[in-house]
């Protein structure tokens, strides 16, 4: 019995190194490969919508402003509800510590 298992871990630690092995080979392809292209061109993609994306919400007209707006002002009234709650909640333990 204990053979076996010598023998299974083994085999799961032979595994791990060929599959770590592997990856490393894969990752240093992709790095000086095309791999290096498409990162390049990601990046430049990420920056022109980061651009897109401030440029909607700066405009007063844009959807996206708005559903800022929107999400902002919905945001703070929610808090000044869970303010208030808060709030009763607070004066009812300070009530029951002062009853009790």
């Amino acid at each position: 019995m204990t053979e076996d298992v010598d023998e299974r871990s083994g085999g799961f630690g032979w595994g791990l190194v060929v599959g770590l092995a592997l990856g490393v080979v894969a990752g240093a392809f992709l790095a000086w490969g095309p791999g290096r292209e498409q990162v390049a061109e990601l990046r430049a993609r990420t920056i022109e919508l980061t651009g897109t994306a401030r440029r909607a919400a700066a405009d007063p007209e844009s959807p996206v402003r708005r559903a800022i707006q929107e999400g902002v002002s919905a945001a703070k009234k929610r808090r000044a509800e869970l303010e208030r709650s808060t709030s009763r909640a607070a004066s009812r333990v300070t009530e029951l510590e002062t009853d009790g």
